[in-house]
């Protein structure tokens, strides 16, 4: 049986735009000829609406929330707009909090949830107490979908290759030379980190290198949890000649840790960052990073959400285009040393 998503991809929009134009929303703005190409799709395809959902939807509120931690984390605003974008495409406000508030009150957050305040949700988690709360409560009430998370449950979920982009940071140290490469580790969901730290290993193994676990730290994803890894790290006896930071702001905080200790970079050591944020072209020196599709990550995810939304089953999505991309900033050189 077709889906309105099958409908929206042989029309070539959004699943919004369909649930729309075929529900007869008289709101809906589209040109008279993608109309047609929408309602040709569903014909084809013998698209059939669900009844039962169209009668939920009389309730909707129009909203749809958006929980991260610490809303302030640059990283975070891509994600947001390409959410914003998507949502407000398909005639849905975006609601922006924060997920250790909702978790410190779970009856108040069961009754807003189970109370019609959202139409559903899209959760950023960390590895925190307070992402199980929050998403185990959210998901047996509305519609949920994880940002950037690789698990595969019962809850959709949708990410960026990591692993690709950890490959590919750790390539272009290699290329320039590079032969002891350290790794500050990201926290936060166990299959995020695994996936990072499999392109870091796996590009070494691949140059013939080891990948040894005396060279893995704990990065994790703050400024602050990145310069403490980089100052255990420049602790060591012999030092790496390079660094992926598998965060940006955790490179950021290495960055910091590296000027501390009087370590030069690039010149002591290269640090490149995973995530491109507008802070990493205003540092000293600026920080050479790997950029994902974050923008699209956020409206893809909306569009994993409404079509829950429509009944459909929660499904788990990789975003392979576009592909992660290298920026090279003034943080990497070849080793000074051998």
């Amino acid at each position: 049986m077709a889906t309105l998503a099958d409908v929206a991809k042989r029309a070539g929009v959004s699943v919004g735009v369909v649930s729309r134009l075929l529900n007869g929303d008289d709101t809906l703005r589209a040109r008279e000829e993608t109309k047609q190409r929408v309602r040709a799709a569903a014909a084809e395809l013998e698209y059939t609406p669900n009844y039962a959902a169209r009668a939920l939807r009389k309730s909707r509120v129009g909203v749809i929330g958006l929980a991260v931690h610490d809303a302030s984390n640059p990283v975070y605003s891509e994600i947001i707009a390409g959410a914003q974008a998507e949502a407000t495409k398909a005639g849905y406000a975006l609601m922006l909090s924060d997920v250790d508030a909702l978790a410190t009150d779970d009856e108040r957050f069961k009754r807003f949830v189970s109370g019609g305040a959202i139409d559903g949700l899209l959760l950023q988690r960390a590895g925190t107490s307070a992402d199980a709360l929050v998403s185990k409560i959210a998901s047996g009430e509305v519609p949920t979908v994880l940002l950037n998370d690789h698990t595969r449950g019962a809850i959709g979920s949708v990410a960026v290759d990591d692993y690709a982009a950890a490959r590919l940071a750790v390539s272009h140290l290699i290329e320039l030379g590079h032969r002891d490469i350290a790794l500050l580790q990201v926290d936060g969901p166990r299959s995020r980190a695994t996936r990072r730290r499999k392109g870091w290993a796996d590009a070494l193994e691949a140059a013939g290198l080891e990948a040894r676990a005396s060279r893995v730290f704990r990065g994790g994803h703050t400024a602050e949890q990145g310069y403490r890894g980089m100052s255990e790290l420049l602790m060591e006896p012999t030092l790496p000649t390079a660094v992926f930071a598998a965060n940006v702001l955790s490179a950021v905080g290495a960055l910091s840790a590296a000027y501390d200790r009087d370590v030069q970079v690039p010149d002591g050591i290269s640090l490149v960052g995973l995530h491109d944020v507008f802070v990493a072209d205003f540092l000293q020196p600026r920080l050479t990073v790997v950029r994902l599709p974050l923008f699209e990550l956020g409206a893809r995810a909306v569009t994993l959400l409404l079509s829950q939304m429509e009944n459909e089953p929660a499904r788990h999505e990789s975003i392979q285009t576009p592909e992660p991309v290298m920026v090279l900033r003034a943080s990497t050189a070849p080793p000074a040393r051998h």
